[in-house]
């Protein structure tokens, strides 16, 4: 049986071998080998169909297709004559377009453009091959960058009859890009109109793309919808966390919705290259970032020698804290133990106008404190007491408003302080005669302040209107106007300073300056005037910040007579209605403050602060030792300009 099929496969080898192959059969073998992937047979078989029959145009389109597989550049240098146009025009209409469409698609795989268009073109619209021919016109439109011209000829496959897959999902990209590029010249002429028509198109063929969510985050941006904005962003990022410039744009808008423990939290975990160098971020970091304050303080006040002087040492600590859903808070202790030494006989005080031996020291000290909330930018609440040891204590509170506008910040509210001129003032006195405590004087002040221009020139202003009143002390009302400019002067590496001025006035309705009965022990002039220069001088240098500012003024006041016990007619009657008198003065005042505060490590700094205050009325010295510790590392944890630990009831979250 083995032998019978070796004979009959013998006797067909040998029937084969006696038959040769004509063009065509040649051709057929090409196009078997040709599919088969043997590329090299193929183009052998091509080139003997080619010698049998050098007019069969497809042979010749056969052997170039088998050689571009197989040596691309010599099928391009071949392509050009491949075919004798008379040859080409000999074939049926059909068959011709045929040809040109196979032909076409084989330049265009070369990337021989201007060939592949040619034999395209060439293709009839009448003819079957026609759709095929305007398919590859597109998809080298495409690849031209004229997807407008590919969208005509994707119109005319369809018309021809159904796109095949791929080239329905690139006909979808054509019309992707050219409506990216439309949307991005409407969004570039700030043309809404324009730019939401363009943006519906990308919405419907590609909804979760890239850049539809970056065009839809524009768009509302062009609308001015920060909302809209943040949740396209937040898409696209859950998209592609690396889209260049999203976290950026992400922080921007948070930082327009007033969320700065949002944009902060989005630039640590997206955009460190950010925090790393924007100070806007970097002092919401140090804000936001859980930490506590500490100092020790002195301040020595200088006015009515034996009255008016006054020496607080203080021990100052603050934690802060913050939530991204509740906002930040601060609590805040100051244990003063203010001391005023005594008063000479002979002087008046209390319930006598004059004191028939010297007081003994006067002094007190406790602990006060503050509470302080801000649930949202811009709103501040705070709530607090004077230290109950003191002879007279008082309840304490603000409500702070701040307003962002690209002119600048206003700031305006109603707060409740503590007058702190004297220990009268600050925390009551004990009547040496009757044993009766009065002082305590606490100011009720609505106020409103703000500032207009940038760093190079920056002009400011402020008014406010005040009550105060303290036990057994005489009602006085207040008011305060200020303006005045910086301008920088020069400016250099790590440095720069400014040159500005300033002016100040000041009116009480009463004159309460003085120590008995009925007086606050508080500066109050009918009439304040304060004009004169400053300067200031600040930056930073390795791993420390300073900052030292100061100014001169001419100042002219005059305080009006008063009663020696205003709100005690009685008393006053009994002592022959006796009156402190009035006086007017002026001269120079002067004011000079240097801050310094050094990074211990990326979560610790510490800092010194000293102010001395020259006036017509007192002198003032000031000293504060600090340090801040946050509860993780902080990009920069040194401000600039330094911020010392000021008294609790000047901290303001907002």
């Amino acid at each position: 049986m083995s032998l019978t099929v070796a004979m009959i496969a013998t006797l067909a080898l040998a029937a084969s071998a006696e038959s040769p192959r004509d063009a065509s059969g040649w051709l057929d073998w090409s196009n078997t080998l040709y599919s088969r992937g043997d590329y090299r047979g193929a183009l052998d078989a091509a080139g003997h169909a080619r010698e049998i029959d050098r007019t069969d145009a497809w042979a010749s389109h056969a052997w170039a297709r088998a050689l571009a597989a197989v040596d691309p550049d010599s099928a391009r240098l071949a392509m050009p004559g491949l075919l004798d146009p008379a040859t080409v025009l000999a074939l049926p209409i059909e068959e011709r377009a045929r040809l040109n469409a196979a032909l076409g698609y084989l330049c265009l795989e070369l990337g021989l453009e201007p060939l592949a268009a040619l034999h395209f073109n060439q293709v009839p619209a009448a003819t079957g091959s026609h759709g095929e021919a305007q398919a590859g016109l597109a998809i080298l439109a495409v690849r031209r960058g004229h997807s407008r011209q590919a969208l005509v000829h994707f119109e005319a496959v369809r018309a021809s009859g159904k796109l095949e897959p791929p080239l329905a999902e690139l006909e979808r990209e054509t019309r992707f890009q050219v409506a990216l590029h439309e949307f991005t010249t409407a969004r570039d002429l700030r043309d809404a109109n324009a730019a939401s028509r363009s943006y519906a198109t990308l919405d419907e063929l590609r909804p979760s793309h890239p850049a539809t969510l970056r065009g839809r985050a524009d768009l509302a941006q062009l609308r001015g919808d920060a909302p809209a904005r943040e949740r396209a962003l937040r898409e696209l990022l859950a998209v592609d966390r690396s889209a260049p410039g999203a976290a950026g744009q992400l922080v921007d808008t948070l930082l327009e919705l007033r969320r700065p423990s949002e944009a902060l939290r989005v630039a640590r975990d997206l955009a460190p290259e950010r925090l790393a160098f924007d100070p806007v971020l970097q002092a919401i970091e140090r804000n936001w970032v859980a930490h506590v304050d500490a100092a020790i303080a002195w301040r020595h006040r200088n006015g009515d020698a034996g009255r008016g002087r006054l020496d607080v040492p203080q021990l100052q600590f603050a934690w802060i804290g913050s939530n991204q859903r509740w906002g930040r808070f601060r609590i805040a202790i100051d244990a003063q133990a203010p001391d005023a030494g005594s008063v000479a006989a002979g002087q008046p005080y209390g319930s006598s106008p004059s004191l028939d031996v010297a007081t003994g020291s006067q002094h007190d000290d406790g602990g006060a404190i503050l509470a302080q909330w801000a649930p949202r930018a811009g709103l501040a609440i705070e709530l607090g007491h004077t230290p109950p040891s003191f002879a007279v204590a008082s309840v304490l509170g603000a409500l702070r408003f701040r307003v962002e506008s690209p002119e600048g910040p206003i700031s305006f509210g109603l707060e409740r302080q503590p007058v702190t001129d004297s220990l009268l003032s600050l925390a009551g006195a004990t009547d040496p005669v009757t044993g009766h405590e009065w002082g305590g004087a606490v100011s009720n002040r609505a106020y409103v302040e703000g500032s207009l221009g940038g760093e190079d020139l920056n002009i400011y202003g402020n008014f406010s209107s005040a009550i105060i009143a303290g036990q057994r002390v005489e009602e006085n009302t207040q008011w305060r106007a200020g303006v005045g400019f910086w301008r920088r002067a020069a400016s250099g590496q790590g440095w720069r300073a400014r040159l500005g001025g300033r002016l100040t006035a000041m009116s009480y309705a009463e004159n309460l300056s003085h120590f008995t009965i009925g007086h606050g022990g508080y500066f109050s002039p009918s009439r304040f005037l304060s004009i004169g220069p400053a300067f200031d001088i600040s930056g930073h240098r390795e791993s420390a910040s300073f900052q030292v500012e100061g100014g001169l003024s001419w100042q002219e006041l005059r305080e009006d007579s008063s009663a020696y016990f205003p709100d005690a007619s009685v008393l006053q009657a009994a002592n022959g209605n006796r009156r402190y008198p009035g006086s007017s003065r002026d001269g120079i005042g002067a004011r000079l403050t240097a801050t310094v505060e050094w990074r211990v490590s990326d979560r610790a700094v510490a800092g010194v602060r000293l102010e001395g205050v020259r006036g017509e009325d007192f002198d003032e010295i000031r000293l504060q030792v600090y340090t801040r510790r946050w509860d993780s590392a902080i990009t920069r944890p040194a401000r600039e300009p330094p911020l010392a630990v000021l008294p609790a009831v000047f901290q303001q979250l907002n």
